[in-house]
């Protein structure tokens, strides 16, 4: 009943704004929009410049320009509660490295554009590489693989754990302005996944838990987003960022996948090796499966640069 009620008291906020704001005296911005919708940036998540982690990963605190052997999700504490695992689980607390450049994102190299073969990659925590060193994450033995044919590649890696499909699509639209990548991976999350702005303007990556100890207005904003969320509007959402990302990649090679291919990966490999291959924070995949799905991406950039010469 409370939330049916704090609904209603946000639809009638809803309705008075746009009274005020839209069916009398239109607000200059919107404006300044309609005469020219180039000339103006109604919202500053659509800036022309790649953003600071700390900037959509709200509520953790984020390193940046140095190398931790820990990372939000796969902490020391995390790891001391873990019940003993077998011969094949080869972590410690001293073997995982995560390296992050100066905006919070893996990785040695900066997000700006370069002469040298540039590959983006995007994804959620899984492609982040939780609970992996630095050199057993899939955009790492990617690069390996792709510097037989350029030794000067750049992979940036711009995932963020936790995000959404909408993430994915509006960090791409960015890089390309940016970046201006000759390939880009966008690896898909899970399609509930959601970015959402509150009233106070804070961006959430929306997942299927709320955040602990938030305030009471966002525990309420974040319930009745969980409301709208099913299958129909999951897919929607979908395919409305896959064809963005297409769109705005046409003149890019860009290899999509999803991270439900490295859960099949996963899967099948723990028939051939007898154990199911996980990170050190004993959730996320683990370097096998990584490894497998970097060879699987590099086969694709091999066949899609075959198939381009050919037409040529």
């Amino acid at each position: 009943m409370h939330l049916l009620d704090t609904v209603k008291k946000h639809l009638q906020k809803i309705s008075t704004r746009l009274a005020n704001r839209y069916y009398s005296n239109w607000p200059e911005d919107i404006t300044q929009f309609s005469n020219d919708p180039n000339s103006i940036c109604l919202s500053q998540w659509w800036q022309k410049e790649i953003p600071h982690v700390k900037d959509v990963q709200k509520g953790e605190e984020v390193p940046t320009s140095t190398t931790v052997s820990w990372y939000p999700m796969d902490s020391e504490e995390h790891f001391d509660s873990l019940p003993t695992q077998g011969p094949h689980y080869k972590f410690t607390k001293d073997n995982v490295q995560y390296t992050l450049n100066s905006y919070g994102y893996r990785g040695l190299c900066e997000p700006t554009a370069s002469k040298h073969f540039t590959v983006v990659v995007i994804g959620d925590s899984h492609t982040f590489g939780i609970g992996l060193d630095d050199k057993q994450v899939w955009p790492s033995q990617f690069q390996k693989l792709l510097q037989q044919q350029y030794p000067r590649c750049r992979i940036i890696n711009l995932s963020l754990p936790g995000c959404s499909n909408d993430y994915i699509a509006r960090m791409i639209y960015i890089c390309m302005k940016v970046i201006q990548p000759d390939c880009v991976i966008p690896v898909y999350t899970y399609p509930n996944r959601r970015e959402a702005i509150w009233d106070s303007g804070m961006m959430w990556q929306l997942n299927t838990t709320i955040p602990k100890n938030p305030v009471q207005s966002e525990y309420e904003e974040f319930q009745s987003w969980f409301m709208t969320i099913n299958e129909h509007t999951d897919y929607y959402n979908q395919m409305k960022n896959h064809i963005l990302i297409e769109s705005l990649c046409k003149d890019t090679i860009l290899i999509a996948s999803h991270v439900v291919k490295l859960g099949i990966f996963q899967h099948f490999l723990a028939s051939e090796i007898g154990y199911c291959d996980v990170a050190r924070d004993c959730k996320h995949f683990g370097p096998i499966v990584h490894k497998k799905f970097a060879y699987y991406l590099y086969d694709k950039f091999c066949s899609m640069q075959t198939n381009k010469d050919s037409v040529k």
